[in-house]
């Protein structure tokens, strides 16, 4: 079974589905100062969650920004009024009429989407925990003892941090290097391949015997050919000396009972 690329999902291309392609733009870097703000940014709220209240970051963030905005308004206006700046509209004017509001069109898409992605998991899940297979069932029950035990060591905030980080690195990674990745999931498709169908062959290489149904005729035939030659027993004769036979314990006299068999 060769590596087929119609099957396999492409991340590239999965990006794709989201509205005007922004979030494939923002992943991979296309207009990088964006980029770099956003994930700077997020990054650091990410890290101040780890170490402070979810509550305090949040206020904290809004504090901060507030302050921005209202400090630049009020320079805006201070300049205005000393007559040093031309600026009439207000400073936020621009981003004030940009249109934030969500189109159905946009929400129908990441509806589809949402489907799309949700329902297998779904679906999945129900087959897991319902132990449709068992085998599927105790593979997630190690999975799930694993990051027990991870969870030990590792706090959930640290990989949400490296899954952030891995999501804006590996499609990056995957644009430069995609020749190269290709063709090691086509050897490592090929190995499984080669590794499942081995086994599958020595299950079932166990010796078998093919008969030929016109050989079993053949020799069916034959057999009977062979009964039809065996001579049959005469059944008169069987009667014959039976009758003879009881003629004698009768005790009947010599000369009746061959006169009896003359007649």
């Amino acid at each position: 079974m060769e590596f087929n690329k119609d099957k396999q999902e492409n991340i590239l291309d999965s990006l794709d589905a989201m509205p005007n392609g922004e979030l494939k733009q923002l992943l991979l870097w296309h207009n990088w100062p964006k980029t770099a703000i956003f994930f700077f940014v997020i990054l650091m709220i990410l890290l101040d969650i780890a170490s402070n209240s979810i509550i305090s970051v949040v206020s904290v963030a809004g504090v901060l920004i507030l302050s921005i905005s209202i400090c630049y308004c009020c320079y805006v206006w201070g300049m205005r009024k000393l007559r040093k700046s031309n600026i009439m509209d207000h400073p936020y004017q621009s981003y004030l009429e940009t249109d934030l509001s969500i189109s159905e069109e946009t929400a129908a898409r990441l509806a589809r989407l949402i489907v799309v992605k949700l329902n297998p998991i779904i679906l999945q899940l129900r087959s897991l925990f319902l132990i449709e297979d068992l085998l599927d069932s105790l593979k997630l029950l190690v999975m799930l003892c694993g990051l027990n035990v991870v969870g030990d060591y590792i706090n959930g905030m640290t990989l949400l941090v490296l899954g952030f980080i891995l999501i804006f690195t590996l499609p990056k990674l995957y644009e430069w290097k995609k020749p190269m990745i290709d063709m090691q999931l086509q050897h490592l498709q090929r190995f499984k391949t080669r590794l499942f169908g081995s086994k599958k062959k020595t299950h079932s290489s166990a010796p078998t015997a093919t008969v030929d149904p016109q050989v079993i005729s053949s020799k069916l035939r034959q057999k009977t050919n062979d009964i039809d030659s065996v001579p049959q027993p005469n059944i008169g004769q069987f009667i014959s000396t039976e009758q003879e036979y009881v003629w004698q314990q009768q005790d009947m006299p010599h000369e009746d009972y061959m006169h009896y068999k003359d007649q």
